[in-house]
């Protein structure tokens, strides 16, 4: 795993936000908002968790069936490649 950028977790008003750490003043990126699902993806990615790994995790959380979960957890981190966060 490796990240293109400095993001951190950070939980505020009851959301869970993306921020990018190192930014300038004129480059600023607006903080990225998750839901509980897209958080726990996120911790679990960065401390180097297979998808399959994640999955599972979303299955027993969540109560989903586990090809929604895998496919859930794709998606996500298919998402955040394309934007260039991990």
């Amino acid at each position: 795993m490796n990240t293109t950028k400095n993001y951190q977790l950070r939980q505020a008003a009851g959301a869970y936000w993306l921020i990018r750490m190192d930014q300038r003043r004129f480059d600023y990126e607006k903080p990225i908002m998750l839901n509980e699902a897209g958080a726990m993806i996120w911790k679990q990615y960065m401390q180097g968790q297979t998808e399959k790994e994640i999955a599972a995790s979303l299955q027993e959380t969540y109560g989903i069936d586990a090809r929604e979960a895998y496919q859930d957890v794709q998606q996500f981190i298919r998402r955040l490649r394309e934007q260039g966060i991990i």
